[in-house]
């Protein structure tokens, strides 16, 4: 019999964690350090959102430089990093699919992160540097479906 655990990893530590929050309120007596437990359950089911939110990060900072940039020889690269990225993503969701509802808000902080990537970054030449949009110009669709790519407008 499968449980949460096994079906729903982040979904089963928000539970853990609820409920040992319950029994800290209850001031019970059993000699665990639930205080530390709880911070660690709860560390586990984050870790998770912010291994989605880097991998957006990532997603985003290649779709930018495949619509943006100049460089034709960087193309496949860029491509094979957001296919692999995809993957991971989805293999995420399948073991904890309770993080669905929170993929808007790591896509913007992913791509918040992203722009601040071509602010440090001075090795690629985009065709706007100074005009990348302040939000996401793609959406999750654009983001986690397979197949989907940006209009290369750095090259036209």
């Amino acid at each position: 019999m499968a449980t949460l655990y096994d079906s729903d990893f982040y979904g089963w530590t928000q539970e853990q964690a609820a409920k040992l929050r319950t029994l800290l309120d209850q001031q019970s007596n059993l000699d665990i350090d639930i205080e530390n437990i709880l911070e660690e359950i709860d560390s586990l089911g984050r870790s998770d959102y912010r291994q989605i939110v880097s991998r957006l990060e990532e997603i985003c900072i290649h779709l930018l430089k495949l619509h943006y940039s100049t460089l034709l020889e960087c193309e496949r690269l860029w491509k094979n990093s957001v296919r692999g990225q995809r993957t991971r993503i989805a293999r995420l969701l399948r073991e904890s699919p309770s993080l669905r509802p929170r993929l808007g808000d790591a896509l913007a902080a992913g791509y918040e992160d992203a722009l601040r990537h071509f602010g440090d970054e001075k090795l690629i030449e985009l065709c706007m540097p100074d005009q990348l949009p302040g939000t996401s110009p793609f959406d999750l669709d654009n983001c986690l479906v397979e197949d989907w790519w940006p209009e290369l407008r750095g090259r036209n």
